[in-house]
């Protein structure tokens, strides 16, 4: 038998270190988007990062506005057509919204 009091431990601590860990990953992303505009596969590798990590940080992008498709073109690992995504607001591409101009 142990005399260990199981109700006194404290977890806190553990979770707030895998939140911190998500956090650095989700700076990291936004980051290496910022630096030029990329896959997420190639973000992925260079960062060493889960590419299905990389798919909620762009969600969540996304959904603050804070991350655009800068264009499409092959990615260099998967050889395939894909989206180029950015957080840089100069790689933006411009609003066509040209239901303003009909009327």
């Amino acid at each position: 038998m142990s005399t260990t009091d199981t109700q006194s431990l404290d977890f806190n601590g553990l979770e707030q270190g895998k939140d911190r860990h998500f956090q650095d990953q989700f700076n990291e992303v936004y980051k290496g988007f910022f630096e030029q505009p990329q896959s997420m596969k190639m973000l992925s590798v260079r960062l060493n990062i889960d590419r299905a990590n990389i798919c909620w940080y762009c969600r969540d992008l996304r959904q603050n506005d804070k991350i655009n498709i800068a264009k499409k073109g092959v990615c260099k690992i998967t050889k395939r057509v894909v989206n180029f995504y950015t957080t840089n607001p100069e790689f933006f591409p411009k609003s066509k919204n040209n239901q303003l101009t009909i009327f």
